[in-house]
């Protein structure tokens, strides 16, 4: 396992991978800075970013990002003399950081933490195996892993509670409304096309433990959320989709979204217009 000196983490806590990164970190005493944006996260958003980093870690000299792209912020990082490490999995509209890693798996591989490695710091490796395998391709390749069923169940849980850590009661009201909007799915083309008015929190996550408990297979669906933001799900088209509307892709480049603060946002059919080519 890697020596931490010298080293600082900037990492955001908005989802379930992060947080099982900034957990290790922790362990390992990884200076961090804990960004509190969420999903959709730039460093340009980071105040006074050089500042955080001498204060946090004054003798850093090499910088960990998680997750938030911003590439003049890291221009400046690397002129004022810090060694900049990219960690990521998206494609942010014409910036490709596509791996075929995780995001945790990139981490685990920068600190040379292997699974002996996190038992002897108090986790369960397979957990977090687990973790990274929901973050590449959610249950689906979380199968492909061949848990026993009890393994499968305890990451099923383990997630679970890291989920409820992220969001609490958030998460509660993003189930119920997913399960609103669920029930009154619709098909087209061969996509399931999910709608919800409520724009102020995103359903895909519950969308799709839905789709999970319904199908025994993954699903093209398409998740309309008001006037904000869209997800399409388990489609081959997601390079076609970011070429035309721009936006970010996830999930090992099988899911594509986007936000309103991106451009404005397409209609149903002009996004079925580019999957059907």
């Amino acid at each position: 396992m890697k020596d931490s000196q010298n080293h600082l983490l900037i990492c955001p806590k908005n989802d379930e991978e992060s947080l099982m990164i900034l957990k290790i970190a922790k362990k390992i005493k990884l200076p961090t800075i804990v960004s509190k944006q969420p999903h959709g996260a730039k460093l340009s958003r980071e105040k006074n970013l050089l500042k955080q980093i001498k204060k946090t870690a004054p003798e850093a000299k090499k910088v960990f990002i998680v997750e938030i792209p911003g590439l003049k912020e890291e221009k400046t990082l690397g002129e004022a003399g810090f060694k900049v490490v990219i960690i990521d999995h998206h494609r942010y509209g014409e910036l490709d950081r596509m791996k075929k890693k995780s995001s945790l798996e990139q981490f685990l591989t920068a600190f040379k933490i292997t699974p002996k490695d996190l038992e002897k710091l108090g986790f369960d490796s397979t957990l977090v195996a687990g973790v990274a395998a929901m973050d590449r391709g959610f249950i689906w390749e979380l199968k492909k892993q061949k848990l026993s069923t009890k393994d499968f169940k305890r990451v099923l849980e383990f997630y679970r509670e890291l989920t409820l850590e992220v969001e609490g009661k958030r998460r509660l009201k993003e189930e119920t409304a997913a399960k609103k909007a669920w029930d009154k799915r619709e098909e087209k083309d061969g996509v399931i096309i999910v709608s919800s008015q409520d724009d102020t929190i995103s359903l895909r996550d519950s969308i799709s433990f839905l789709v999970a408990e319904t199908y025994s297979k993954s699903m093209p669906v398409l998740i309309i959320q008001g006037k904000r933001r869209i997800y399409f799900q388990d489609t081959k088209r997601t390079t076609k989709l970011l070429k035309k509307f721009g936006g970010f892709t996830f999930g090992g480049d099988k899911c594509w979204g986007i936000l309103k603060e991106d451009k404005d946002l397409p209609g149903i059919e002009e996004i079925l217009a580019v999957i059907k080519k």
